[in-house]
């Protein structure tokens, strides 16, 4: 390969890394816009971290990657920063991937009767978990306040939803709930709070919340043998799974031909031998093209 060859495919090997640095917008409410542009999977921008990506994991990938290819200079560093950034987009993609299939297991678990028995068990779950947390915060009422009141109706709206939409609570258990919230209000001018009732209905009411914690953990069990059922047939939407594949083999063709680039950048180099100096420079160009904020 002559000088002039070689000029050439510098030149070629600077129109390809140069196309991953987009001029747009100038203002920064432009350049904001325009970055949450292709967030809504992650599956375009490059470097582009989501909410849930570890800055750290990234910074190490892409540091192994850089070690690891041991770029030897500027040409091959910012084809080196290429190929990481899809190294890191298809493995994005996988776990996108796989999320996707698992919304549709949920999706199909919803429409069954187990998943509306659970979604009863665990609002009931809520609606006494808090009552009883309110119920027993400091300090306990003694008179018959706006706080009481709070704390009162909180409870017996708790008590009304499961005696209405749980079934196989013990009806002695219910009754004796009842019983307390009707002995709680006491007669008529009355301000004191009767004390005795008041700890009653949170025994009550956590011998209540046990049952229903067991409940739950029972119909937990039935869901996850359920997702294990669904999962042989619960395939992604067609159009989901087509736009998946389509962008999967964009960043794989992008892929080979960045290593390609690579590999015929490096050729031109053949007589350069790697050695401890080539493993800090890769630091160096790493630092350099791949800072994460």
């Amino acid at each position: 390969m002559g000088i002039a060859d070689i000029k050439d495919f510098t030149a070629a090997v600077k129109k390809l890394t140069s196309a991953s640095k987009a001029t747009g917008p100038k203002t920064e409410k432009g350049k904001l816009r325009s970055a949450l542009n292709a967030t809504r999977h992650g599956l375009a921008g490059r470097g582009l971290l989501l909410p849930g990506e570890d800055a750290q994991v990234y910074a190490e990938k892409m540091d192994s990657i850089f070690t690891s290819m041991a770029p030897q200079n500027d040409a091959e560093a910012e084809l080196v920063a290429l190929v990481a950034d899809d190294l890191w987009k298809l493995g994005r993609l996988a776990k996108i991937e796989k999320g996707v299939t698992l919304g549709r297991i949920e999706e199909l678990l919803a429409l069954t009767g187990t998943a509306e028995k659970a979604g009863v068990t665990v609002n009931a779950i809520h609606a006494v978990g808090a009552a009883l947390t309110s119920w027993m915060a400091e300090p306990i009422p003694t008179e018959k306040d706006n706080e009481f009141k709070r704390r009162f109706d909180a409870m017996v709206n708790a008590i009304n939803m499961i005696e209405a939409t749980v079934a196989g609570i013990p009806a002695d258990l219910i009754e004796t709930c009842n019983d307390l919230v009707a002995r709680l209000p006491g007669v008529k001018g009355q301000t004191e709070v009767d004390q005795a009732a008041y700890v009653e209905l949170f025994e009550a009411a956590r011998q209540v919340m046990g049952l229903l914690l067991d409940r739950g953990q029972r119909e937990d069990a039935a869901q996850d043998e359920l997702r294990a059922n669904i999962s042989g047939i619960a395939l992604p939407d067609e159009a989901e799974l087509k736009k998946l594949a389509r962008y999967r083999k964009m960043l794989e063709d992008s892929l080979q031909r960045r290593l390609a680039a690579l590999d015929q950048l490096r050729k031109i180099n053949a007589s350069m031998v790697a050695g401890e100096a080539d493993v800090e420079r890769a630091r160096e160009y790493r630092m350099k093209l791949r800072v994460v904020a």
